[in-house]
């Protein structure tokens, strides 16, 4: 039986301001593929280019999203912060925090072709080689710094700064380094406009907490302070793995890509007696309202990411036993750690009043103040619209004296000292949005925003189902400063934040009393009063949108989902490639971690059929 269903029959072509997709076409899926990815996001793109490079295979990619291009805005850098709540956002929401005054927090998640690579905030960083090796050291052989390095160079494409000055942009510590980078799929370069405020927070962190800048951060070493990098292309558009690894990959025909096909089950055969195996997916099709099964010849490849992936692999029957017996869902194989273990980055900021050159806050002040910088930047590529609000940035190690000064001794025995353990962003808006509980930003008013997040959280949450159906959304709990280290942490992030507001370098930015800073203000919260600065904390504090951890490569008695094959234990034909594999977090934001791991995910199928 052939299957009518809307089928990816065009993208976006080359070129930056490219016309958006016309028209689609239908066509018709097959009963049987070799591969069946589930999900289309960041790592669930780069399988689908990498595993039908040969011809020889079938490959159905199933995403429960629609394609970007209904929302544009995803692609200029200034479109960014218009895209939470919109049709290519999942819009989750975390159960009430504990230690965030039983606040529920939104969730934002890429929700189409792309996942949250189309989403997120551009920033593209790869992290410090001794976390990668740290994934080998717990049961993880293959994955070290000297083995995934090469994945990192090969996906990507360095575009230099060469013409920013020409286009009015400071070039200032917009450095890399060439060999870092191949002729890959996903482009890599900087934002164009930088506010001299970015310069002088550069300057500032470095100078006030002694961190170096550095050349490039993707070269096995995330410390330092310099220009971040961002996934963009030459004319400072987004590059996704949409707009990327699916591009390139668009005309095979061997690659049938479906979206608005969200997949509800994972079907397996147990016939024999012996080990389950996974002989297909069972998938709605959005636009006719119609369910379909479609069997897999080979692997079925779960790449859904940390919420997504571990509810499919409950409702179809791997998880922990209490949840299978509470939604009567018949057990395929226990696991218990099936989405445990969740770590993620958090981030919360202090705020200060700018003078409007040194800041973006007027731009989305108002209607013919964000129509003019659009015109701009779709008439020349120019002004504040090339720039998302916070990809300048800083990552701070502490010796291991300063760890135990602060009380902090058990990042240390957590095996996390030789990393960065703070990130600070500069933003140049006030940043997160809306009122915090000492201010509220006004409209006659620019700002400034200092922002911290710790790289080494020791709190752990879980992913739970809701019911036994996809179409509910699963239960999400960080748990958000269940550890007291990652309260110290935050402590000690606060001090830091204000000694770099407080610098020359910085100050001469800011506008009013205190350095400007209106949130939370010196009047209101003294840095030496902890339990103030904790309250402050735990009102401002939001995630960084890094969940990782939920389907963990590690030994199974070690609280592994899947093998350092990324195979899930127990089940045959079926596998885990997105970043709920992720065992211990890079100290760094997560984007170029996915993309090597569809990256090692593809090079190890292709190496187990090796008719690939």
């Amino acid at each position: 039986m052939q299957l009518p269903l809307t089928l990816l029959a065009a993208l976006l072509s080359a070129g930056a301001l490219a016309a958006p997709i016309k028209g689609i076409d239908r066509a018709t899926i097959e009963d049987e593929y070799d591969f069946i990815i589930a999900g289309g996001g960041t790592a669930g793109l780069v399988l689908a280019n990498r595993l039908s490079e040969s011809g020889k295979q079938r490959v159905l990619v199933l995403e429960a999203g629609p394609s970007p291009e209904v929302v544009s805005a995803y692609k200029p850098p200034g479109g960014n912060q218009f895209l939470g709540g919109t049709a290519i956002d999942w819009s989750f929401y975390t159960t009430p925090q504990e230690h965030l005054d039983d606040r529920i927090l939104r969730y934002h998640r890429g929700r189409c072709l792309g996942g949250s690579s189309v989403t997120n905030g551009f920033y593209y960083g790869r992290g410090s080689a001794s976390v990668y090796d740290d994934w080998v050291k717990i049961g993880n052989p293959g994955w070290g710094w000297d083995d995934v390095y090469p994945l990192f160079v090969k996906g990507t494409h360095f575009n230099p700064p060469d013409d920013h000055e020409a286009r009015g942009f400071d070039i200032s510590y917009k450095t890399h380094d060439p060999s870092a980078y191949a002729d890959g799929p996903l482009q890599i370069g900087f934002q164009g406009y930088v506010p001299p405020s970015g310069v002088g927070f550069i300057e500032a962190a470095a100078d006030a907490l002694q961190i170096p800048i550095v050349q490039d951060y993707n070269t096995g070493n995330s410390t330092g302070v310099k220009q971040g990098t961002g996934h963009l292309d030459a004319n400072f558009m987004r590059s996704s793995s949409y707009d990327s690894y699916l591009r390139q990959a668009r005309r095979r025909r061997n690659l049938d890509v479906l979206y608005s096909a969200p997949v509800w089950k994972i079907n397996f055969d147990q016939s024999s007696g012996e080990r389950p195996r996974a002989e297909g997916v069972a998938f709605m099709d959005h636009p006719t309202g119609v369910v379909h099964e479609v069997k897999a010849r080979k692997e079925v490849i779960v790449s859904a990411g940390a919420f997504n992936s571990p509810q499919l692999l409950m409702v179809s029957g791997i998880g922990p036993t209490a949840q299978l017996e509470e939604f009567a869902i018949e057990p395929v194989l226990i696991n218990e750690n099936v989405g445990q273990h969740l770590n993620d980055h958090s981030v919360f900021s202090i705020m200060a009043t700018s003078t409007p050159e040194f800041s973006t806050s007027d731009m989305v002040a108002t209607y013919s103040a964000l129509r003019e910088a659009q015109d701009e930047f779709y008439t020349n590529q120019t002004g504040q619209y090339t720039a998302p609000s916070g990809i300048t940035n800083a990552f701070q190690k502490l010796s291991e004296a300063e760890l135990e000064a602060i009380g902090a001794g058990e990042i240390i025995t957590a095996g996390l000292a030789n990393q960065s353990h703070i990130e600070y962003l500069f933003e140049s808006v006030f940043y997160p949005s809306g009122p915090t509980p000492y201010y509220t930003p006004r409209g006659n008013e620019t700002y400034i925003s200092l922002t911290a997040s710790s790289m080494v959280a020791l709190s752990r949450g879980n992913v739970t189902l809701r019911s036994s159906s996809m179409a509910e959304f699963p239960r999400i709990n960080p748990n958000y400063y269940a550890h007291p280290v990652d309260r110290i942490i935050a402590l000690a992030s606060f001090k830091y934040l204000r000694k770099i507001l407080a610098h020359p370098r910085m100050a001469a930015f800011t506008v009013g009393p205190n350095n400007g800073e209106v949130s939370p203000g010196a009047d209101n919260v003294s840095e030496d009063d902890e339990d103030a600065v904790l309250a402050y904390v735990r009102a401002n504090t939001i995630p960084n949108w890094h969940a990782s951890g939920t389907n963990q490569m590690l030994p199974e008695a070690d609280g592994g989902v899947v093998d350092p094959r990324l195979r899930v234990y127990g089940v045959d034909g079926l596998r885990v490639v997105d970043c709920s594999i992720i065992p211990v977090l890079p100290d760094v934001n997560i984007v170029a971690s996915v993309y090597m791991i569809g990256e090692k995910g593809a090079e190890m199928i292709r190496e187990d059929w090796d008719d690939l």
